[in-house]
C-alpha cells in the first residue's frame, strides 16, 4: 500500500502478489493487486486479478468498477459499461463509477449518454474535477462548444494546476474565437506541464490569429524541440517566419515540414511563396509544380505558380494556370480576378471585361471588378455605362473614394463640371491622401482639359 501511494507500481505489484500467493482467498488482496497492475499498464492481469477478487466476493463495487477500469483500457467500453453498471447497482452513490460508466458511453460513442452520465455525477459531487472536464469533453463533440467552454473552466476553477484541463480549455477557447482566454490557458499549461506539445502548437497558432508572428514562432520552435517529427510545427514555424519576412528561416522551416510529409501541397506551395520573395524565381516554379501535381484542385498552389510564371516572363503558361483554377473552382473569385487584371493590365478591354463578368457572377459585390469595368466603359467612350457601373459600386459602398473619384471623371467628361468637383471633393473627404482626387479637384477650372480616369 505504501508503495501505491507512492506511485511504485512494480514494486507495490511485486509485494501483493506476494500477499495473494500467501492468502489466496483474499478477495481485497486480488483488487488491489488488479488495480496496481492496471495503473502499470498491465492491463490483461489486472482483469485476470479482478476477475479473481469478483469470483471471492461477487458483490464488491470496487471490484467491479476497477474491472471496468480495466476493460476500458483495452477498448471494451461495453463490457466495462456492464461492470459500472453493477457497481451502481450495488452502491448507487458512487461517483467514480458514475463517472467511469460516462467515459465507457463516450468511448462508445454515444456523446448524449455520456452528458447524462456527466451530469449525474457532478449532480452528487459538484466538486468533481473530471466529470466536468469530461462534460466539456462530450459537449464540444455535440457541437456544444459554449457549453464546453463553461465546462473546461469550472474544471480549471477546481483544479488550476492541471496541464490537461487548461490545455483542453486553451483549444476550445481558440476555436471559439476567444484568443486571449485561449491564450492565458495554454501558458497556465505550459507553466504546469513545459513539454506539453500540444499547448506550445496550439499557443503558436493562437498567437499567429493574433497578428504576433515574432511570439508565435518562439511557440511552434519549442513545439517541434518538444516532438521533431511533428509537421504541424515545422509547417506552422514556417508561416510565422514568413510573416516576419524572413524567408532564409522559413524556406528551412518547410523544408523541415516536407521532410516529413514530402508532398504536402501546402508546404510545397508555401515554399514556393518564399523562394519567390527570395527571388529565387526557378525554384519556386519547380515547388509549385509538385504542389500542383500533389494537389491538382487545390488553388493556392496554381495561383503561386501563375504569379512565378508570370515573374519568369511566361504570361501563356500562367495563363493556363489561372484557367483551370476556374475549371476545378468555378465558384473561387482568384482565378478570374488574376484573369480579368492581367488583360486589363495589357489593354485587351474584351477579354478583361469578360473576366471582370465572370468574377461579378461568383462574388456580385467586388468592388475592384465593377471599378475596372467602369473604366473600361469610360475608355471606350461609354460614358452612360461608365457612370451607371461606377453608381452600381457605391450602391454597394458609398465610402468608395475610388469611385466617387472615376465617377467625378465621367460627369466631367459629360459636361456635368458642378457634379464632377461634388465628387472630387467627397473623394478626397473619404481619402486625404488620395493625390488623384486632389489633382482633378485643383486642376478642374475653365479651360483645362478633362482628367485621364484612374
Amino acid at each position: 500500500m505504501t508503495a501505491f501511494r507512492a506511485g511504485d507500481y512494480a514494486t507495490a505489484a511485486a509485494a501483493f502478489e506476494k500477499v495473494v500467493a500467501t492468502d489466496p482467498e483474499s478477495a481485497t488482496a486480488w483488487s488491489w493487486l488488479g488495480c496496481t497492475q492496471l495503473r502499470a499498464g498491465r492491463a490483461d492481469d489486472a482483469i485476470a486479478s479482478l476477475e479473481r477478487s469478483l469470483e471471492l466476493e461477487p458483490d464488491s463495487a470496487d471490484a467491479h468498477n476497477n474491472l471496468g477500469n480495466a476493460l476500458l483500457a483495452k477498448g471494451d467500453h461495453a463490457q466495462a459499461a456492464i461492470h459500472y453498471r453493477k457497481a451502481l447497482a450495488l452502491a448507487p452513490d458512487m461517483a467514480d463509477a458514475r463517472y467511469n460508466l460516462g467515459n465507457a458511453r463516450l468511448a462508445a460513442g454515444d456523446t448524449d449518454g455520456a452528458v447524462e452520465e456527466y451530469r449525474a455525477t457532478i449532480a452528487a459531487d459538484p466538486k468533481h474535477a473530471p466529470a466536468h472536464h469530461n462534460l466539456g469533453v462530450a459537449l464540444q463533440r455535440g457541437g456544444d462548444l459554449e457549453g464546453a467552454l463553461d465546462e473546461y473552466i469550472r474544471t480549471v476553477q477546481l483544479e488550476a494546476n492541471n496541464a490537461e484541463f487548461q490545455l483542453h480549455l486553451g483549444m476550445a477557447a481558440r476555436q471559439a474565437g476567444r484568443h486571449e482566454e485561449a491564450e492565458a490557458a495554454l501558458e497556465a499549461a505550459i507553466q504546469v506541464d513545459p513539454s506539453s506539445f500540444l499547448a506550445h502548437l496550439n499557443l503558436g497558432l493562437v498567437r499567429l490569429a493574433r497578428r504576433q508572428p515574432g511570439q508565435a514562432a518562439a511557440s511552434f520552435r519549442r513545439a517541434a524541440e518538444v516532438q521533431p517529427g511533428d509537421f504541424a510545427a515545422h509547417y506552422n514555424l514556417g508561416l510565422a517566419l514568413a510573416r516576419q519576412k524572413k524567408y532564409d528561416e522559413a524556406v528551412a522551416a518547410y523544408q523541415a515540414a516536407l521532410k516529413i510529409k514530402s508532398v504536402d501541397p501546402r508546404a510545397l506551395s508555401n515554399l514556393g511563396s518564399a523562394y519567390l520573395a527570395q527571388g529565387r524565381v526557378d525554384e519556386a516554379i519547380a515547388a509549385l509544380h509538385k504542389a500542383v501535381r500533389a494537389a491538382p484542385t487545390f488553388p493556392l498552389a496554381r495561383r503561386n505558380l501563375a504569379v512565378a510564371l508570370l515573374r519568369k516572363g511566361e504570361p501563356d503558361k500562367a495563363i493556363e494556370q489561372w484557367q483551370h483554377m476556374a475549371r476545378v473552382a468555378p465558384n473561387d473569385p482568384t482565378p478570374h480576378e488574376a484573369l480579368a487584371d492581367y488583360y486589363f493590365r495589357r489593354e485587351d478591354y474584351d477579354a478583361a471585361e469578360r473576366h471582370y463578368l465572370e468574377l461579378l457572377t461568383v462574388s456580385p459585390d467586388h468592388l475592384g471588378a465593377l471599378n475596372n469595368i467602369g473604366l473600361i466603359h469610360y475608355r471606350r467612350g461609354q460614358l452612360e455605362l461608365a457612370a451607371d457601373v461606377f453608381e452600381r459600386a457605391l450602391a454597394i459602398d458609398p465610402r468608395y473614394a475610388l469611385a466617387h473619384n472615376n465617377l467625378g471623371i465621367v460627369r466631367e467628361a459629360q459636361g456635368k463640371r458642378e457634379d464632377a468637383l461634388r465628387r472630387y471633393r467627397f473623394a478626397l473627404e473619404l481619402d486625404p491622401d488620395y493625390e488623384d482626387a486632389r489633382h482633378n479637384l485643383q486642376r478642374l477650372q475653365p479651360g483645362i482639359a478633362p482628367a485621364g480616369a484612374d
